[in-house]
Parts: C-alpha cells; structure tokens; sequence
C-alpha cells in the first residue's frame, strides 16, 4: 500500500482553500486495515470519518453508506448537505454508481484499482492525477 504522487498536497490545497469542507472515507475494504492505513500515512487529519465495507449491513454501490456520511456531515456543519452538493471520489465504476445512487456526483481517477471501468461507467468528472481534483474543484494553487 502506497499513496500516489500529489494526493496530499492535493488534500493539503483542498483543506487550505476550504477548510470547513468536511471530507471522508468510504471504502469496501475491512474498516479497521483502512483507518490504520490512513492513520500510518498521515491522511486521517484530513477525514471526519472513515467507513470500511464491514461499517454497514450493505457495501458500495449501495448508497447507505455515503446517505450516513452526508447526514453525519450535516450534523457536523449544523446545516443540511445535500447528496447534489456531495462529491465523492473514487477509482472504480462502484464509486460512480455509489455516488449515482445517492444523487451526488462523482470524480473517477484514472491512476486507480479500475480505471478501464469508468469507460463503462463514466463519471462526472474524470481524474487523471490528484492534481486534477484542484482544477475540477475550482482551485487555484
């Protein structure tokens, strides 16, 4: 397990322009092997919560688990997110359909598990570095 080139200072440019977005993890994996990745790699500061495929009595693509992070969210910020004002970012079709089923939006990356599922399955929005997300979010570094 790596972290790709550009994924924290992409998060780093994310918090610095909009320290208030609330971000989090939603993965199919075992949560506990997730958090403790995130928690060696130094990425658990970035992420309010960090849910795995065991968190939840369905997995990804059902929507369930990015519904509850969104109204988890909501809670946080103390004002009402919406699924249309939610992006979810992800490297396969499961994570454009998860996003698809909870009538958010997606980013599929490219340097991912299953970039060639998101020619069947097209994203919103495509990624082909993590640099990518700066542009598609309005960012300027």
């Amino acid at each position: 397990t790596y972290i790709y080139s550009g994924v924290i200072s992409s998060l780093e440019a994310i918090r610095a322009a909009w320290p208030d977005t609330l971000m989090a993890i939603l993965t199919n994996k075992p949560v506990n092997p997730s958090r403790d990745i995130c928690a060696h790699f130094g990425l658990s500061r970035f992420f309010f919560q960090n849910y795995g495929g065991n968190s939840f009595h369905t997995k990804k693509p059902d929507p369930h688990g990015l519904l509850t992070l969104i109204n988890e969210a909501s809670a946080i910020a103390g004002r009402t997110i919406s699924p249309a004002q939610t992006i979810m970012v992800g490297d396969s079709h499961v994570d454009v359909l998860t996003a698809r089923n909870a009538g958010a939006q997606s980013i599929g990356c490219t340097f991912g598990l299953a970039p060639q599922s998101l020619v069947t399955t097209p994203p919103d929005h495509l990624a082909n570095t993590p640099t990518d997300w700066l542009t598609i979010l309005g960012i300027n570094r």
